[in-house]
């Protein structure tokens, strides 16, 4: 049954990380929406790692969909001549990442 909850998981998580990417990246230049799906899924597991029940299958697929280190390394390739943009989509990535999970973490002790 777990990997039932962790393919219907990332079967949302897939389509949910897409409009948020389109819709941000129709509005602005700078990749936040692959920030905040990258943020908002690290905050998640964080959330659910203490949790041994079925849920957490769910939200790993979820997550594991919704998040994305290929779009993500994508944005910092085509940012690479851009020095402020390339270093505040790495630096808030991997800052806001570890941050929000070790947040989602604490908030479930």
């Amino acid at each position: 049954m777990r990997i039932i909850y962790f393919f219907i998981g990332a079967g949302v998580g897939a389509p949910t990380r897409y409009v948020i990417d389109r819709y941000f990246r129709s509005e602005y230049r700078f990749p936040i929406g692959i920030l905040i799906v990258n943020v908002l899924g690290s905050f998640i597991l964080g959330v659910v790692s203490r949790d041994e029940g079925e849920i957490p299958y769910l939200l790993f697929g979820f997550c594991g969909a919704l998040t994305t280190w290929s779009a993500f390394a994508w944005d910092l390739f085509e940012s690479r001549t851009r020095l402020r943009e390339f270093s505040l989509n790495l630096l808030g990535n991997y800052l806001l990442g570890v941050s929000a999970a070790l947040l989602g973490v604490w908030l479930t002790q």
